[in-house]
């Protein structure tokens, strides 16, 4: 469950509140509104690079 840095509150993460900018999902928490995230839509979750040795 994230914490709001701004108002301390502790939210259920189906509460937050989500839209959709230019590419980026932004969440904000949905008692104060300030942004608890971005995150950029159309990449790969993780990194599927492999370190060459």
């Amino acid at each position: 469950m994230p914490t709001c840095r701004n108002c301390g509150a502790t939210c259920e993460a189906d509460a937050l509140t989500r839209h959709v900018s230019e590419g980026w999902l932004v969440v904000h928490c949905p008692d104060c509104h300030a942004p608890l995230g971005s995150y950029r839509l159309g990449t790969p979750a993780v990194d599927t690079r492999r370190n060459a040795e």
